[in-house]
């Protein structure tokens, strides 16, 4: 009898234990889940912009000052935003509004595949590039993401980047979203934008011919990707 009741009460306990492991989870998971979407919800505006565009990796080469394999430093919301606002202080409605906005992303250097004769990069260099989006408030104060042609910003993972040198001496991505491919992340295209009709069908055709455009770069670099995601 005694032998019973002991293991009810060890039953019991494995029960309480299992529950409170269960919950714990729960916890945890609904945290992840929030500071996931706290990330996820800034509004995001597009605008169309005005840029050359290079269909085909042999044209996208041979237009690009400077390629390499590279990595962001930091989470994009937490890099350099720069914007230029129109301010009508006479209007109480609407006292400024965005003209333009970049972000300076510093990347970390992990391979030269292309750079000018009078440039010495160097592995392990650290390299400010402009990016074509930003984050920044609105009149309500509200952080939203501006972006050009639904531009999104490169990652902290290896990326190939294909820059070019602007009016002000600095580098920048050409090509828009056909001007860096993530060596490892297969949804470069994902966005929590909702799009419409047209410009679904905008986005899968820029995705189509951003993966052909990738497959020349797979096979052309392959010897030197190789080299960087190599193990120590």
């Amino acid at each position: 009898m005694k032998s019973k009741k002991r293991l009810i009460l060890i039953g019991i306990i494995l029960l309480g234990i299992v529950i409170t492991n269960l919950r714990t989870e729960q916890w945890e998971s609904g945290i992840n889940k929030l500071l996931t979407e706290k990330i996820e919800v800034l509004p995001i505006i597009n605008s169309n912009g005005n840029f050359i565009s290079y269909d085909s990796f042999d044209t996208l080469e041979q237009n690009s000052e400077l390629i390499m394999i590279a990595q962001a430093t930091e989470n994009f919301e937490d890099r350099e935003h720069i914007n230029t606002f129109y301010e009508t202080p006479e209007d109480k409605y609407q006292t400024k509004f965005l003209i333009d906005g970049i972000t300076k992303t510093n990347v970390h250097i992990k391979k030269i595949l292309k750079q000018p004769e009078d440039a010495h990069f160097n592995e392990g260099d650290l390299l400010t590039v402009i990016e074509p989006i930003t984050i920044f408030k609105d009149i309500d104060n509200v952080k939203k993401i501006k972006t050009i042609s639904h531009y999104q910003a490169i990652g902290m993972e290896d990326t190939i980047l294909f820059l070019m040198k602007n009016s002000y001496g600095d580098y920048g991505v050409i090509n828009m979203n056909n001007g860096r491919y993530s060596l490892t992340n297969t949804d470069e295209f994902q966005t929590t934008k909702t799009l419409s009709a047209s410009e679904e069908r905008e986005r899968a055709e820029d995705f189509k011919q951003h993966q052909k455009i990738k497959e020349s770069i797979l096979k052309t670099y392959r010897s030197e990707i190789t080299e960087v995601q190599q193990p120590f």
